[in-house]
């Protein structure tokens, strides 16, 4: 049984991790934190530290299917709350009361408790099954999603009230599962959403984790089979060993920058070099070369180019967008003597995002004002191109003149939904100017 459990946490804290490393997106970190708690509640021998992680992974999955969309969090303002404010608490504060109380776990109201947070998902995800209907595409993700979410609440509900045909000790294994098609789902959608491929990365993720478990757990487990025994040091012992291998696997490129950021300091042009072929190796590995520009409709661009400005900080992410793909960052990097490198292109997109914005400026001497056809370039020139964080309480010691105008004007007078409403306006007038540049 301890091989099984096993198995499924190392694939449960696999799918974790490579999500918290893929992307920032909350959709990703709440999925992967999920899977990572789920991990440790199947792995870790005590019985009350073990129910109490179990309670986590519903109330992460909730926040996962929550945030896959803002128009889902939009269209049910009071569901988001009711997530937010009341069930994180009150699972945090349930977990901790019977970690401190062991024998709370073991009454009836119990059960009852962690029924109804491990049945959430299932409730969320059936209220939501609509939504995802009408915003998902690809459009499988929506019946994926409520499969292995309704598994998913039945396996919950086997684990509380046992059934006879199906042993309680392959119930945490069996949620594993569907845990991990949840997160393939989230996965999915992610990279669809951002204009990336999913399975290259996924894959070679994947590999490179087994071969190196496979090297140093196997390593332990034949030890295990011809002298020691499944003791309790060894179980310790043979699970380090996997969590160790799954961490180098995934974080591996992230310690090596840092080890050629110290080995290569007095140098800094190799350091330089270096630096860019690991950055860029990790982008191509994201790129989608599946998008034909060519036949995107006007929703499809829309999208990728509201993509791209919210990555309009994170250059790494950027390029990855298939916006770098554009025939005109060619040309304009040809016309400049530019190499036509992967960061370059990000660049001259970025560049461009630039250009487009201010051309939404109104024909005036003011740098900000409040009227109606300043709304899409304040949506567009202070988050991205100023840098500003509108609903940031801190940043407003560090700004002056206009800019704190505009900020104290965003908290005001503009409600986060309001300024997400015109930021996804603004994208499409984005997207038809960059398109007039490429096809004119």
């Amino acid at each position: 049984m301890f091989y099984i459990n096993l198995i499924s946490f190392a694939l449960s804290a696999w799918l974790g991790l490579f999500l918290l490393a893929r992307g920032a997106h909350l959709r990703l970190r709440l999925t992967g934190l999920g899977l990572l708690f789920f991990a440790a509640a199947l792995i870790i021998n005590s019985h009350n530290i073990s129910l109490a992680l179990r309670l986590l992974p519903p109330v992460f999955w909730v926040g996962g299917i929550l945030h896959l969309d803002q128009r889902i969090i939009d269209n049910h303002p009071a569901m988001y709350k009711l997530w937010k404010w009341i069930l994180i608490p009150v699972t945090l504060l349930l977990g901790g009361f019977f970690l401190l109380i062991p024998s709370a776990s073991e009454g009836f109201p119990y059960l009852w408790i962690s029924l109804i947070i491990g049945l959430a998902p299932l409730l969320w995800t059936l209220i939501l099954i609509q939504d995802f209907i009408a915003f998902f595409q690809p459009r499988q993700v929506a019946g994926i999603l409520l499969t292995a979410t309704i598994f998913f609440g039945l396996g919950e509900v086997i684990l509380v009230f046992p059934a006879d045909w199906f042993p309680r000790e392959y119930v945490l294994p069996a949620i594993g599962i569907d845990l991990l098609f949840l997160g393939l789902c989230i996965a999915w959608f992610d990279a669809f959403d951002e204009g990336e491929t999913l399975l290259p990365d996924m894959l070679r993720s994947l590999v490179l984790t087994t071969i190196i478990t496979i090297i140093f757990a196997g390593q332990v487990g034949f030890a295990i089979a011809i002298q020691t025994g499944l003791t309790d040091g060894m179980k310790l012992l043979v699970t380090t060993t996997v969590i160790a291998s799954i961490l180098v696997a995934i974080f591996g490129s992230s310690l090596q920058s840092m080890l050629d950021g110290f080995a290569f300091s007095h140098t800094p042009s190799i350091r330089e070099a270096k630096r860019r072929l690991v950055t860029e190796s990790s982008i191509l590995s994201r790129k989608d070369a599946g998008v034909d520009l060519y036949k995107l409709n006007e929703g499809e661009r829309s999208r990728l180019t509201r993509r791209a400005l919210s990555h309009f900080g994170d250059l790494n992410r950027l390029a990855s967008n298939p916006l770098t793909q554009l025939p005109v960052i060619a040309s304009r990097l040809k016309s400049q003597n530019t190499p036509d490198t992967t960061l370059n292109r990000a660049n001259e997109l970025k560049l461009m995002l630039s250009e487009s914005i201010l051309k939404l400026k109104p024909q005036s001497d003011r740098e900000f004002d409040t009227t109606d056809e300043w709304r899409f370039y304040n949506a567009l020139f202070f988050p991205y191109i100023a840098g500003l964080r509108p609903y940031s309480r801190m940043q407003e010691k560090d700004l002056i003149g206009f800019e704190k105008d505009a900020l104290v004007w965003f908290q005001s007078f503009v409600p986060e939904r309001t300024l997400h409403n015109w930021q996804n306006a603004a994208a499409k007038l984005i997207a038809n100017d960059l398109w007039e540049h490429n096809w004119q």
